[in-house]
This record gives structure tokens, sequence and C-alpha cells, in this order.
């Protein structure tokens, strides 16, 4: 086995780890699709000063991501909802590209108003 099909079959068991059944909502279309997601919710550093350890220019910025594997045969859309739960759902902004077996896509949370518009697993 290559070390390309090792890292394949790895990642498939990581997915299938740490996955979560929600709901994706597709832009322009009523009712939604069964899916599931992996939540990548981090803090990001920005505004660095290139060639500097100033820290105060430094500010942090939450970034969440959801990931989709991408065999399970749903292509996210820009401004798609994904909703995990009753109280947590989010907003598709940017789409990146896929790497062949999962694709990443830039998220907002949905406030609790917004929440209550949509169904969840």
């Amino acid at each position: 086995m290559s070390l390309r099909a090792i890292r394949e079959t790895a990642r498939g068991q990581l997915h299938d780890t740490m996955k979560v059944a929600g709901f994706y909502y597709v832009p322009g279309v009523d009712g939604y699709v069964d899916c599931f997601v992996r939540v990548h919710a981090k803090v990001e550093k920005l505004g660095d000063l290139k060639g500097t350890n100033f820290s105060y220019a430094e500010t942090m910025e939450p970034v969440t991501k959801l990931v989709f594997w991408d065999a399970d045969g749903i292509v996210p859309a820009t401004k798609g909802v994904v909703m995990v739960s009753a109280t947590e759902g989010y907003r598709i902004g940017v789409v990146e590209p896929s790497d062949g077996l999962i694709t990443k896509v830039q998220v907002s949370e949905l406030t609790a108003s917004q929440l209550a518009n949509y169904d969840a697993p």
C-alpha cells in the first residue's frame, strides 16, 4: 500500500470518527439534505508585522470552518446553511477548492433569530 493510500485511509477514518450529523440547506432550494461535517473552530493571529515580534501588532480573530467529505456527494455553495443542532448553525461564506477528498468552507455562526428559521437534526 502506498503512502498516499495510507494517508487517504487515515483521513477517511478521522472524518468518520469526528463527523457530526447536520442538515444542509442549499441556497434557493426548499428543504434540506442530510449531511455529515466536521466543525473546525480556532483562533488565528492576524495583523502581525512581518519580520517583527511586536505583540501589540497582533490581533486575534475566530475562524470557523466546516469540512465536507467529497464522497458523500454534497457540494457546498456560498450562502448555504448547515444546521448541526437547534442552537448551532452556520452560513457558508467562502468555499475553498477541494483537495480530492475534502472540501473546506469558511462559515459564520447564525444568530438566535436566524436559527429559528431552520430545522435541526
